[in-house]
């Protein structure tokens, strides 16, 4: 059976590592009283005890092997992948140059740790996958793009249609964004997915982040590319085929690779 931990658990380990900063988690400790925070560590440190992940050698503790080498990555990556499925099912990848740490959330909000292959193997085989799941080979109808708020497209997929189409108005020039909309409002009430692509990388002392939606339905496609304008975040939205998804993504990594993004 394949352990699972909780988020207390995740940040347990972490600090145990000293880890300044663990993208995808907020501290769990933030309102405990330090007896309850103790009280925490030690129902972690007896758990991941009886499932041989960690023992005291010494006066020391001692992480098996594999489990130390996964924590690790996770605790001084910098590159960081979510994907969130249909606004639940989130999946974080921690990247190294050899291999990339997926902490999967279930359905009872804990996290599974799965340890792949190369950066080049996980993109290929794991997250394109997933981010083209629905994706139908549908041609593109409409080829001007338009632009949404991100709390607006948020509430759209929610409630399954655009419901205050008026917003639109002052961040989109010309009439196309009436048309535009109309088609949007059609694949929202028939969506299959709504995916969302994030990646976080960190510059100096920052994070940087970049990201992406896929929204799916029987009729056509469309991504939906995070960018700023006047200050403003904005999705900048279009009807794509799935060759043009995958552009996207890449287009991703190259914005990254333009802030010289190297994985460590």
């Amino acid at each position: 059976m394949i352990p699972t931990f909780t988020v207390q658990d995740i940040f347990v380990m972490m600090q145990t590592l000293n880890t300044k900063t663990l993208i995808g988690f907020s501290n769990p400790f933030e309102h405990l009283t330090k007896y309850e925070i103790e009280r925490v560590w030690e129902k972690t440190y007896k758990k991941l005890h009886k499932l041989n992940l960690i023992d005291l050698v010494e006066k020391e503790i001692k992480l098996e092997e594999n489990f130390g080498n996964a924590l690790w990555i996770m605790s001084r990556t910098n590159m960081v992948v979510e994907i969130m499925k249909d606004g639940n099912q989130k999946s974080y990848f921690y990247f190294s140059k050899d291999h990339v740490v997926e902490c999967k959330e279930n359905e009872e909000s804990e996290y599974t740790l799965y340890v792949h292959g190369a950066p080049d193997h996980v993109w290929n085989n794991v997250i394109y996958p997933r981010m083209l799941l629905g994706v139908e080979k549908h041609s593109v109808t409409v080829s001007e793009t338009i632009f949404v708020p991100p709390a607006a497209y948020n509430a759209w997929v929610k409630a399954g249609s655009v419901t205050d189409v008026q917003s639109l108005e002052a961040i989109n020039l010309g009439e196309d964004w009436k048309r535009i909309s109309s088609q949007l409002d059609a694949a929202l009430k028939s969506m299959i997915h709504n995916n969302r692509l994030m990646v976080f990388f960190k510059e100096d002392a920052n994070w940087v982040i970049e990201g992406m939606h896929v929204l799916t339905s029987p009729n056509n496609n469309w991504t939906f590319k995070m960018i700023q304008q006047d200050n403003k975040e904005l999705l900048e939205g279009k009807q794509s085929t799935s060759l043009d998804i995958v552009s996207e993504i890449l287009e991703v990594l190259v914005r990254m690779q333009a802030k010289k993004a190297t994985i460590k």
